[in-house]
This record gives structure tokens, sequence and C-alpha cells, in this order.
């Protein structure tokens, strides 16, 4: 890799800046291809022409890298979806508060944003499964906003409680599920990075 270095493996890296593991990948394969091509005698210039334009090329990376990137943002988005649930059905118990036998309208947002949230996930993970993976996204961001929605109902309901013995672990639960959601909301983010390059 010692022969890599100029203007086009640092316009590379800026195209691809949004994720820095596929920028590492990308700089080792044109590494890599332009010391195949100097061994074989080509001048790096005619080498980096031939590997072709900076955006066609960080488009093709972004383009493969997609499918999976969603994936894994399907999987924070589960992992969100059952520490939503868990949280939220623990809470429920620690307080006495069972949402069928009383409901108010922080229940019925808290369980309604769940169900919505969790039906989208499961739409997303088909659309996934049946077609193109980018299609995956608006079930996901709609999933998100109906989780969140329904992480701030369950702990609006559980204020009371804050002051209580249970208070420091209804807010830890509380975190966790920001922090789950936070993360969620920077994996959708660096998903339309890769939509507008792909």
């Amino acid at each position: 890799m010692g022969r890599l270095k100029g203007d086009y493996a640092g316009a590379l890296e800026r195209e691809l800046g949004f994720d820095r593991q596929l920028a590492a990948r990308a700089r080792e394969d044109l590494a890599e291809y332009l010391d195949e091509m100097a061994d074989a005698g080509l001048d790096p210039a005619e080498a980096e022409r031939r590997f072709g334009d900076v955006r066609d090329i960080a488009r093709s990376y972004a383009s493969a890298a997609l499918p999976k990137r969603l994936r894994q943002t399907l999987g924070v988005a589960g992992w969100l979806a059952l520490a939503t649930f868990l949280f939220m059905r623990w809470r429920s118990m620690q307080l006495g508060l069972e949402s069928f036998a009383h409901p108010t309208l922080l229940s019925v947002i808290d369980g309604a944003g769940f169900l919505i949230g969790a039906a989208a996930l499961i739409v997303a993970w088909r659309r996934g499964r049946s077609q193109a993976a980018s299609d995956m996204r608006a079930p996901l961001v709609f999933a998100a906003a109906a989780i969140g929605v329904s992480t701030t109902a369950s702990l609006l309901r559980a204020l009371p409680a804050l002051g209580g013995p249970d208070g420091a672990l209804i807010l830890a639960t509380g975190l966790i599920q920001f922090a789950l959601l936070l993360v969620l909301i920077g994996r959708l983010r660096l998903i339309d990075r890769y939509r507008r390059l792909a």
C-alpha cells in the first residue's frame, strides 16, 4: 500500500467520509489496485484514470454497502422495540399501572405507539426480504418515530414514581431506551447519506 497517495485517494475518502469503515475498504482496494498497476509498469495517473471516476467508484461502494447497513439498522430498531416492550411492561407492573383495566390517554399512546412501531418493523423486515433493500428506510423511520412516542408516553406515565424506590431504575430504563433511539436515528441519518450517494 505504499504507492497510495495524491488527490485521487483523498477525493475517494472524502466522498465516502460519512462511513470510515467503507472509506478504509475503498482506500485498501485502491492501494492494492495501484500497487498491481505500478508493478505492471503503468503510470499512477493512468492507473487512477482506469480505476474510474471518483464519484462513480464511491457510488458503487455505497450501493453495495447499503443493503447491509439497512439490515444493521433494522437490528438496532429490533433491539429498541424489545427494550421498549420489556421496560414498558416492567414499569407498568412495578407501578401497578394496568393499561387495559384503567386506560389513560398516556397508556393508550404508549401501547398504540409501540404496536405501530412494531408493525412498521415487520413491514421493514418483509421489504428487506422480498424487495430492494432501500425500501426498508420509510418503515424504519416510521418505527423510530412511533417507538419514540411510546417511550415518551411510558416515561411520562412513570414520572410520579421517580421519587420513589424504583425511581432510579425507571430513569435508567428510560435512558437506555432513548440511547437506543439516538443510535437508531444516527443509523437512519447514515442511511440517508448512502442513499444520496447511491
